[in-house]
């Protein structure tokens, strides 16, 4: 392959009247056609049936898959011209494929204080008398004194 050589997504649509067996012959035509122009296929996603959300040639349903593969840009007009030349290709299209390079946001570390450091004392609650028993002889002597009895 050549050093110059970019990596690219081609992506294509088949008729819905093929068979699961043909529109997977046809993507095998598709990536024997880019190994014939010096390209060096990466990955080679199948042909699923899905339905189009609006209708091209006359048809609501086919099969839709996509192969990314590494070729020379030269090739690549004259590849994507080819694949239009294969019966039953509705679509075709094929793009520069990127990598993904963004780093990935991480949640900065918040230090805490070690385990033998000095921790912040806990707040001294006020301290509780206990509660002295009430005796009961002396509480009905006491109310007998108030209510005047």
């Amino acid at each position: 392959m050549d050093a110059n050589a970019k990596n690219y997504e081609a992506a294509y649509l088949l008729a819905p009247s093929l068979t699961d067996e043909e529109a997977l012959a046809r993507a095998g035509t598709l990536s024997s056609l880019i190994e014939a122009d010096a390209g060096i296929i990466r990955h080679l996603e199948t042909p699923k049936k899905r339905k189009l959300s609006y209708a091209i040639k006359k048809q609501s349903n086919g099969y839709f898959g996509w192969i990314v593969f590494g070729a020379p840009p030269a090739a690549v007009a004259g590849l994507a011209k080819k694949i239009n030349t294969i019966p039953d290709v509705l679509r075709a299209m094929i793009v520069e494929h990127e990598v993904e390079t963004r780093q990935p946001y991480i949640r900065p570390l918040v230090p805490r204080p070690a385990a033998g450091a000095s921790a912040p004392k806990p707040i001294p609650r006020e301290e509780q008398k206990p509660e002295e028993k009430l005796d009961l002889e002396a509480l009905d002597k006491r109310l007998e004194e108030i209510l005047g009895k």
